[in-house]
């Protein structure tokens, strides 16, 4: 499906004047739409994970619409988007585009060294920012109005450590990771993890961006004699490929992944070579609320393929939900009171389950662990941070 960026609504007047400050117009006519604004990477080598997001984004966004007294006093959610393709510096832009597009809240990115890129403008533009990057640095950048609704990296890096030490016995403990900012906190996580132990990892293996050939990386880890391997990985793209280069150079040593392993497109990708793979994931598809069935059910119905819940579109449909339950709650659109109230939010339901902020806008607190066969996952415990 082609992603071409839609422009809604030019904005005028008193709107664009107060929208160069990153706030909406104050006053706010019965019926007139609420511009929502989405980066996702729509090109480049993580596309994958925009398309995901841009499906959630659409999918939320009719639903709401569609709805009695649409997000509230009949106003409507209306997408602006922007492509924060594969590198930070376009990533910048096109945010620092959607600021003067009277925007009222902006959704994405998942990548954390993104996030970490945008923070800086972000910190002179009060509206809220709901994010998907699980780097546990995003939410200690002093940007007070960015909310996480995933799992961070903290909570995720335990549980695969622990995962595999305790319950998987490993004694020697082999890391891979990407070199972007994800990756390489993640692997930073899983080391301090194991010191905590009494270990240290016997290799720690980090890929270039934008790599296609995991050979040398995967070679290093077989020689390191490790009984376990556990990868750091945003790019469903690499795990797919890493899994059937581990497989085919010999390394049967169980592998314990991060979010992006169990990605729907990355199991079947990877198809038999993910058989067995152990991941830490923020949602498991069969242990579902009847919020997460009717998401799964209306997803399929749409778009004609299974979502890519914790990863791509679940987390960005709760963001969208959360933000139009708001609004829809105080009568408002208004960037202080919006970031006050989701400050405070408490036993939220959503796809991925009960969100509650903390003091640094961390809404999701809990992980599962799963193990791939035949394309699915299927849950083997579930472990809250």
């Amino acid at each position: 499906m082609k992603l071409d960026r839609k422009n809604f609504l030019a904005a005028g007047g008193a709107a664009a004047a107060a929208a160069s400050f990153g706030f909406p117009a104050v006053v706010r006519a019965a019926g007139e739409p609420i511009r929502l604004g989405g980066i996702p990477c729509l090109t480049g080598s993580n596309a994958l994970l925009g398309q995901q997001e841009h499906e959630g984004l659409t999918l939320a966004i009719e639903e709401i619409n569609a709805r009695p007294g649409k997000v509230y006093d009949d106003r409507p959610f209306e997408l602006v988007e922007e492509d924060a393709t594969n590198d930070n510096q376009s990533a910048v832009s096109a945010l620092n585009k959607l600021l003067g597009e009277n925007v009222v809240a902006i959704v994405c990115p998942v990548l954390s060294t993104q996030v970490q890129a945008m923070a800086p403008v972000m910190k002179t533009h009060e509206i809220p920012w709901m994010t998907g990057g699980t780097a546990v640095k995003n939410t200690q950048l002093g940007v007070t109005s960015m909310f996480r609704l995933r799992a961070s990296d903290g909570i995720t890096a335990a549980a695969m450590t622990n995962f595999a030490v305790k319950e998987k016995k490993a004694k020697k403990i082999a890391i891979m990771h990407a070199s972007d900012a994800f990756g390489t906190g993640g692997a930073d996580q899983i080391v301090q993890n194991l010191q905590k132990l009494g270990m240290t990892p016997v290799a720690n293996e980090q890929y270039p961006k934008d790599a296609k050939d995991f050979t040398a990386e995967i070679l290093k880890v077989k020689q390191s004699g490790a009984d376990a391997l556990l990868m750091y990985i945003q790019n469903p793209s690499d795990t797919a490929i890493i899994l059937k280069q581990i497989r085919s150079l010999g390394l049967s040593i169980p592998i314990v992944g991060s979010p992006s392993l169990a990605n729907q497109t990355a199991m079947e990708t990877a198809g038999k070579d993910a058989n067995g793979a152990y991941s830490a994931v923020d949602f498991i598809v069969g242990f579902n609320s009847n919020k997460a069935t009717h998401f799964l059910t209306a997803f399929y119905r749409k778009f004609h393929h299974q979502p890519d819940v914790g990863t791509g579109s679940g987390w960005v449909y709760d963001a969208v939900y959360m933000l139009a339950d708001t609004y829809r709650k105080q009568k408002s659109t208004d960037p202080a009171k919006t970031i006050a109230s989701l400050k405070a939010v408490k036993n939220w339901e959503g796809v991925l389950g009960t969100f509650d902020a903390d003091g640094e806008g961390n809404m999701v607190h809990s992980v599962s662990i799963g193990q791939i066969a035949d394309q699915k996952l299927h849950l083997v415990k579930k472990v809250t941070g």
